[in-house]
């Protein structure tokens, strides 16, 4: 066995031993819950039959005297009454009433309802409690109790039913958001490789062979100056060749950076500052990231694709100042925002300019879809005014959280 097989085998076996854990532990806390809600109804009936046996309940009307005389029954009746929640209880737990399927649960409660009265009735006896009864008597006694017993037991059982329907609802619910969530990530997984691979064919191979054209023109160029081309060919052909740079150092990178910003592998300044460095020289632009930033959104597994997201906001905010508001000054701001509700940090990126500042009816268009994009990962998009005269855009993004 490869080292790689033997240190995955321990990784695959922990989904089943957290599970197995899971199990038990619910079918713990099911039992307590059925002794708990059986102890508290046979408990409650224990102590009200015995008061009621004696001071409520009797053939017909005695004298006070005649009570109190039968008061020193009473720990008896007690003690009998206990000792029979106490059987049941046990016997409850001994077959694993909460596990077992409705009519097999049913069979069970039968089962331990009749004997339990029936040890209650012979406890009764040998105690003297009852002395030679009827017939009928016993069978009341036997009947009524084995009664209260099943009802308290099935009461309990449903309550227990109830836990269980509802806790695999909840996990049910659970597995599903899961199951959602997992489809999310490797969608956006899938997105990012889509991206780095045409990112990379495009800066490589589509890059490449725009340069072996261009020095194909410079050779054909050459063959027509020995040859005394005319000026008008060899002008046409320089022509050609400044159209191939400008597509190569213009389109076709500008093309790739949009699909997959350089440096986003890296971390959210180091793209942050690629971008700053293609703005013209003779504009006046600062970027300032503060770590706390890279260090919230790399909490996450898709760390990449939150950064590209937030690298599109900033780069969406210079292209609105420089192309509408002739900026001249632009101050990029990134950091961490306020924590929210839920306990999550989110990254804002904050774009100011010194132009000719917002319209009074601003077009969004770029910006409409900056905004789809960040609120499909729970940002936001603001425009306003700037401190510096011209527009202020606010891009945030809630800081992912370690799968």
């Amino acid at each position: 066995m490869s080292p790689r097989a033997r240190s995955a085998a321990p990784t695959a076996s922990t989904p089943t031993v957290a599970s197995s854990a899971l199990e038990a532990r619910d079918r713990a806390d099911d039992r307590r819950v059925l002794l708990f809600t059986a102890g508290v109804l046979l408990t409650a009936f224990a102590i009200g039959s015995t008061l009621q046996t004696i001071f409520i309940y009797r053939p017909e009307r005695v004298a006070t005297s005649e009570l109190i005389a039968e008061a020193p029954q009473l720990p008896d009746r007690l003690m009998t009454n206990l000792v029979t929640v106490a059987i049941a209880l046990l016997l409850a737990a001994f077959v694993r009433l909460e596990e077992r399927r409705p009519l097999a649960a049913a069979g069970a409660v039968l089962a331990i309802a009749l004997p339990v009265a029936l040890a209650r009735h012979g406890l009764q006896l040998l105690l003297g409690i009852y002395v030679a009864p009827e017939l009928d008597v016993s069978l009341v006694e036997v009947c009524s109790v084995a009664v209260v017993i099943a009802v308290a037991l099935g009461l309990a059982l449903a309550q227990v039913r109830t836990r269980v329907r509802l806790r695999e609802h909840e996990r049910a619910e659970a597995e599903h958001r899961l199951r959602a969530s997992t489809a999310l990530a490797e969608l956006a997984a899938e997105e990012m490789r889509v991206r780095r691979e045409v990112a990379d064919g495009l800066h490589g191979t589509l890059q490449g062979r725009l340069v072996l054209s261009q020095a194909a023109i410079d050779a054909i160029q050459r063959r027509g100056v020995e040859e005394g081309w005319s000026e008008a060919a060899l002008a046409q052909l320089a022509g050609l060749r400044r159209d191939l740079e400008r597509m190569r150092e213009h389109d076709v990178r500008e093309l790739s950076n949009l699909l997959y910003p350089v440096g986003v592998d890296v971390s959210l300044a180091h793209a942050i500052r690629a971008l700053v460095r293609r703005v013209p020289a003779e504009i006046d632009i600062t970027a300032e990231v503060d770590p706390e930033a890279d260090l919230a959104l790399d909490r996450g597994d898709d760390a990449v694709a939150q950064r590209i997201a937030v690298v599109r906001g900033i780069e969406e905010g210079i292209t609105n100042a420089l192309r509408h508001g002739a900026a001249t000054t632009i101050r990029v701001m990134v950091g961490v925002s306020d924590v929210d509700g839920a306990g999550a940090p989110r990254v804002r990126a904050t774009v100011e300019d010194d132009g000719v500042g917002l319209p009074d009816s601003p077009r969004w268009n770029g910006l409409a879809r900056t905004s789809e994009r960040l609120g499909l990962r729970g940002g936001r998009v603001e425009l306003a005014p700037s401190s510096l005269g011209g527009a202020r855009l606010e891009v945030e993004v809630a800081a992912p959280v370690r799968s």
